[in-house]
C-alpha cells in the first residue's frame, strides 16, 4: 500500500511539473487585474519623472509586475525600443519593492507587439485629459450598447458634444503653444466609433467628421425606425462616401475654401422636403433635424453669397420653397427666404453673385 501511495505521489508531482513547464514555455497572457502591468519587453526603465529626459532609476526586469497608479503623462513620446517604434504616454507605477516612478507606455505591449486594451484609453487621457477621455469612454459604451433608436439618438448627441470638445481642445493647444505638434490620430475610431479624422491642408489642426455609414450600420441593429431614416437622410446629404465632410451635396467647392451654393438645382428643396417629413414624426432626432435645416437655410441666405446656377433657376427654386407648407420652417426662416428672393431681383445691389459657373458676377 505504501509503495502504491508513493508511486501515485510521484506521478502527481511529475504531472504538476509538466504543466508548469508547459505554461512557462508559452507566451504569458496579459494580467486580468487592470491595475497590474507585467513587463514583457526588455529595455524598459523606471524614471523619476515622465519623459525620456528624466532621471532613470533602474532597468525593469522582464516578468516584473508593476502596479498601475492610474496617472498618465500629459503628452506622448515617440521612442524606438529594440528596433520597434512607438508613440505612447508615460504611466505612473509602483514596483514590488515599493518604488514609485514612471514607465513608458510600450510596457503595455507583449512580445508579439500586441497591445493590451488599456493602451488606447491611456493615449486618450494623455492627449485630451482625464475628463474628456472619460466622456469618450462613456459615449463609446453607450453607442455599443444602444438597442433602440432613442438610445442611439442619445449616443449621437453625446458624440456631437465630444467632437466639439475635441476641436476645442486642439485649437486651445495650438493657441497656447504654437509649436504644438498634432498627434497621429489614426487609432481614434477604435475608441470613438463613428469618427473620421482629417488634418487640414496646413497641417495645423484636425477636422473631426461623422461617418454616417457607421451609424447606419448600428441603426440596422436597433429597434425602431427613426434612426434608420435619419441616418439615411444624412447619407443622402453626403453621398460620395457617407462621411460628413465640410460641405453637403448642395454646395460645390471649386478651390480649397472657395464654395458656391447650388440653389437652382432642386437639391435644397428636396433636402428640406425630406427633412420636413422626418420632423413631422417628432422623434429624438428633432434637434439634429433643426440643426441641419438651419444649415440649409444659411446656405441660401448668407451675406454676399455666390450661386453656381443662373438667376432664373435660383429664383424658381427659392420661390418654390417659399410657397411650400414645410412645418420645419419657422416664421424667421420664411422672412429670411422671402427677403433673399426679393434681393435676387437685383443681386448686384446686395453683393450677390449668380451664374458663377459661366464666369458671370451678376
Amino acid at each position: 500500500m505504501q509503495l502504491f501511495f508513493k508511486a501515485t505521489l510521484r506521478s502527481l508531482l511529475c504531472l504538476v511539473c509538466l504543466n508548469f513547464l508547459a505554461c512557462t514555455s508559452k507566451e504569458a497572457a496579459f494580467p486580468t487585474d487592470p491595475s497590474k502591468i507585467v513587463v514583457f519587453k526588455p529595455g524598459l526603465r523606471l524614471f523619476s519623472t515622465p519623459g525620456s529626459q528624466g532621471k532613470a532609476l533602474r532597468k525593469l526586469k522582464v516578468g516584473e509586475v508593476l502596479q498601475d497608479l492610474g496617472e498618465v503623462s500629459p503628452f506622448l513620446t515617440p521612442l524606438s525600443l529594440n528596433g520597434q517604434g512607438y508613440t505612447e504616454p508615460w504611466l505612473k507605477v509602483r514596483t514590488p519593492k515599493g518604488e514609485v516612478g514612471w514607465v513608458y507606455g510600450a510596457v503595455l505591449y507583449n512580445r508579439q507587439e500586441q497591445a493590451a486594451k488599456e493602451v488606447l484609453p491611456k493615449r486618450l487621457a494623455a492627449l485630451f485629459g482625464a475628463s474628456l477621455a472619460q466622456k469618450i469612454d462613456t459615449y463609446s459604451s453607450n453607442f455599443e450598447t444602444a438597442h433602440t433608436d432613442v438610445a442611439l439618438a442619445q449616443a449621437y448627441h453625446q458624440f456631437r458634444e465630444v467632437l466639439d470638445s475635441l476641436a476645442l481642445h486642439t485649437s486651445f493647444a495650438l493657441a497656447v503653444d504654437p509649436t504644438y505638434t498634432l498627434p497621429n490620430l489614426v487609432w481614434l475610431p477604435q475608441v470613438l466609433p463613428g469618427v473620421v479624422t482629417q488634418m487640414n491642408p496646413q497641417g495645423d489642426s484636425y477636422y473631426f467628421f461623422t461617418h454616417f455609414g457607421d451609424y447606419k450600420r448600428k441603426a440596422l441593429q436597433t429597434k425602431g425606425q427613426s434612426d434608420d431614416d435619419f441616418f439615411d437622410w444624412c447619407i443622402q446629404q453626403f453621398p460620395s462616401d457617407s462621411i460628413e465632410y465640410l460641405y453637403p451635396h448642395y454646395v460645390i467647392e471649386t478651390n480649397h475654401g472657395v464654395t458656391h451654393s447650388l440653389l437652382g438645382r432642386g437639391l435644397h428643396f428636396q433636402a428640406l422636403q425630406q427633412l420636413d417629413a422626418l420632423y413631422r414624426r417628432k422623434t429624438a432626432f428633432d434637434p439634429d433635424l433643426i440643426a441641419y435645416k438651419n444649415r440649409c437655410i444659411d446656405d441660401i441666405t448668407a451675406s454676399r453669397a455666390a450661386f453656381w446656377e443662373t438667376r432664373e433657376k435660383i429664383i424658381a427654386e427659392l420661390a418654390q420653397i417659399c410657397r411650400s407648407d414645410l412645418v420645419v420652417l419657422t416664421k424667421a426662416d420664411k422672412i429670411a427666404l422671402e427677403t433673399r428672393l426679393q434681393q435676387l431681383q437685383k443681386p448686384e445691389m446686395y453683393g450677390l453673385r449668380t451664374d458663377v459657373q459661366a464666369g458671370r458676377t451678376k
